[in-house]
């Protein structure tokens, strides 16, 4: 029996992608080739605290980035802030909070 209700939430671009408080449990990321980050920032704009930088391999493909323990909570929801578009999706797990 599952202890949580955990959702997702798939964004291409910048944008608020949680409203809401929530805990964040694990990200999935597709790439191109080049080198690139993203930026996962509380609350609903790019002004909000960056609470996970990360930064992507110089090779095409997908990642998968597990939180551990109980994961990052973030107060006033997840806003995506994509370096470039060599970030071609971001997916969140998490509790709490509504998708948008």
């Amino acid at each position: 029996m599952s202890y949580s209700d955990i959702k997702s939430v798939t964004k291409t671009a910048d944008g608020s992608a949680i409203v809401g408080r929530c805990r964040l449990y694990g990200v999935y990321f597709t790439n191109t080739a080049t080198a690139s980050s993203f930026d996962l920032k509380d609350g609903t704009t790019s002004g909000g605290t960056s609470l996970l930088n990360v930064v992507t391999p110089a090779v095409i493909g997908a990642q998968d980035l597990f939180i551990p323990d109980m994961g990052i909570l973030f107060q006033n929801g997840i806003y995506i802030d994509v370096a470039n578009a060599h970030v071609t999706s971001v997916t969140l797990f998490f509790e709490g909070g509504d998708p948008q």
